[in-house]
């Protein structure tokens, strides 16, 4: 019961307290998601398609192209939240680098189905085909994988739904040099439908969070 009370105690003279008391302040990161170099290179790299039969909401698919200036700003970015010492940040922009020196493509995707079996980009015998294409050069993904959806990746990442499953999808370097940002589509094809996300198309700043029903487990 002492405990109890010192406990309530300490709630009302901290609530009681000059507006402050950071112990009851709702955690955000700071600077915010959608504000900064960091939103504006992340969006310039985001699309998005949402698939529907009729008025049926069957797929959507969000993806944001991590090039270098994308996973640079994902650095420093992260370096702000995390307070990380100089040295660490050249460290992480040094790893960032190397990565993006082999000449793949990388993308994260955030992926729902309203059918919970169908969302299997990953696996062996998946439904899916992904690829991307850029005029008469079609390539397909050598690499999928699904990811672990932490605070992190949501705070980057705000756009991820609470039913989407995020993948890491990689493509070998691609015929001609490197996509950028423009001029191809990543195409996620196959017998629900096909949902080509367009970088031929304007990108959309602070793409909305969306929120389908739960998929079905059948």
């Amino acid at each position: 019961m002492r405990r109890v009370r010192a406990t309530a105690l300490a709630l009302a003279a901290c609530l009681a307290a000059a507006p402050g008391c950071v112990a009851f302040h709702r955690p955000a990161p700071v600077p915010g998601q959608r504000l900064g170099a960091w939103a504006e290179i992340r969006d310039a790299a985001t699309r998005r398609y949402l698939l529907y039969d009729g008025v049926t909401h069957r797929a959507s698919a969000t993806a944001a192209h991590l090039t270098p200036a994308v996973r640079e700003a994902r650095v420093r970015r992260l370096a702000e939240w995390k307070s990380w010492t100089d040295a660490e940040v050249e460290n992480q922009l040094a790893a960032e680098r190397v990565a993006a020196a082999t000449g793949e493509e990388e993308f994260l995707v955030a992926f729902y189905t309203a059918q919970l079996r169908n969302n299997d980009l990953d696996a062996k015998q998946s439904i899916w085909h992904v690829s991307v294409r850029r005029g008469e050069t079609e390539v397909v993904a050598s690499e999928i994988h699904s990811e672990r959806s932490d605070a992190e990746v949501r705070n980057l990442f705000p756009w991820i739904g609470p039913f989407d499953t995020i993948y890491r999808i990689r493509f070998p370097p691609i015929p001609g040099g490197p996509l950028g940002d423009q001029g191809f589509v990543l195409a996620i094809a196959g017998a629900v439908g096909r949902l080509p996300l367009d970088y031929d198309l304007p990108p959309v700043p602070n793409l909305p969070l969306l929120l389908p029903a739960p998929p079905e487990q059948r």
